[in-house]
């Protein structure tokens, strides 16, 4: 097991490059970590010399396949953590997402999962969780236009979070309406990725207008 530091630069790795498929230079990791160049590059060093990066010509890296195994293994425990903070315990997202960040390398990849699949079982969130869209109640992903930026308040119906959790579609995200279909699904981009969205899961997406 990586040490907590390692994972996250990984996951630092995995979340500004989209899906680990492009380089990026130790000025961009250094960024997304919140660190100095020097300690981002002396990190980043350590963890080529142990086959998570490939260096390129450019002094850039990128994920290699046990690299990407690792940061999308902590990426996930992320998502699971922040979605059970938020939707079960109600706490704020920001907050759970810092929550997150320290729970995600100390938990089991067998708890994760047990985690995940009580939440697909039918728990309730608490009450007050639903979102506002232009001072409406309970506006859904389908209810908005193309264009809009909204953040993810709530999922109705625990059972669908699975499948949002891995497309990375969970409370406190950021989302923008790319396109409406004509068959009403929605495509939107999370994560610099365009996913399509059925329009019986987009009505259970609660959202509410960025601030």
């Amino acid at each position: 097991m990586l040490p907590s530091t390692l994972e996250d630069y990984l996951e630092a790795i995995l979340t500004v490059t989209g899906d680990g498929g492009r380089p990026a230079g130790p000025q961009e990791i250094a960024a997304a970590i919140g660190t100095g160049e020097t300690a981002a590059r002396a990190t980043i060093a350590s963890l080529v010399e142990e086959g998570y990066l490939e260096r390129m010509a450019d002094e850039t890296v990128r994920l290699t396949g046990k690299g990407l195994e690792v940061a999308s293994r902590v990426a996930r425990k992320h998502r699971v953590l922040q979605c059970f903070l938020t939707e079960m315990l109600g706490v704020d997202a920001d907050a759970a997402s810092k929550e997150a960040c320290t729970l995600e390398h100390g938990i089991s990849d067998e708890t994760i999962e047990r985690l995940s699949s009580y939440m697909d079982g039918g728990a309730q969130p608490p009450p007050g969780r639903a979102g506002r869209c232009r001072g409406r109640e309970a506006c859904t992903l389908l209810d908005c236009k193309e264009g809009d930026t909204v953040r993810v308040a709530m999922i109705r119906g625990p059972r669908r979070n699975r499948r949002l959790l891995d497309l990375g579609v969970f409370p406190g995200e950021v989302v923008q309406i790319r396109r409406k279909l004509p068959n009403q699904s929605v495509v939107v981009r999370v994560k610099g990725c365009d996913i399509a969205i059925s329009p019986e899961i987009a009505t259970s997406i609660v959202v509410e207008s960025c601030p």
